[in-house]
């Protein structure tokens, strides 16, 4: 009994580690470093998430600028995509309405949920390593 009780604890441990917390379902209120602020929906999980506008539009923080900015598509040298920010920040100093760009391309459902599926992969995938010196 010991061991089937031991088991089914193991098992749910595991489970549980397989599991992530979905993002926020409510509009957040970020702000830009200029102090303009924008609300937008936060998507995904604790293994990957992106901002999105109301009219679907794809952010993300530049980390050279500091702002929000509409996001692109790139590969990298693995040939896995990933959001990269387009230099175009999302709102303009002074003002309240959040741009609409016509030079960006949306980022697609598709294209976000491979991004989602290989980084859940990739968490899957973890192998622990004992370092060197320990006993």
């Amino acid at each position: 009994m010991k061991l089937i009780s031991l088991t089914i604890v193991l098992l749910s441990g595991f489970a549980m580690n397989l599991m992530a917390v979905p993002a926020a379902p409510y509009l957040i209120t970020f702000a830009q470093p200029d102090g303009s602020t924008f609300q937008a929906h936060l998507k995904g999980d604790e293994y990957f998430s992106w901002i999105e506008t109301q009219n679907k539009q794809v952010l993300v923080k530049s980390k050279s600028s500091g702002f929000f900015e509409f996001a692109l598509i790139e590969e990298d040298e693995n040939k896995h995509l990933k959001l990269v920010p387009s230099g175009i920040p999302v709102i303009k100093r002074g003002q309240s309405a959040l741009r609409s760009v016509a030079g960006v391309t949306n980022v697609t459902r598709e294209q976000l949920g491979k991004m989602w599926q290989r980084k859940i992969a990739a968490k899957r995938n973890l192998k622990l390593v004992p370092a060197k010196n320990s006993p």
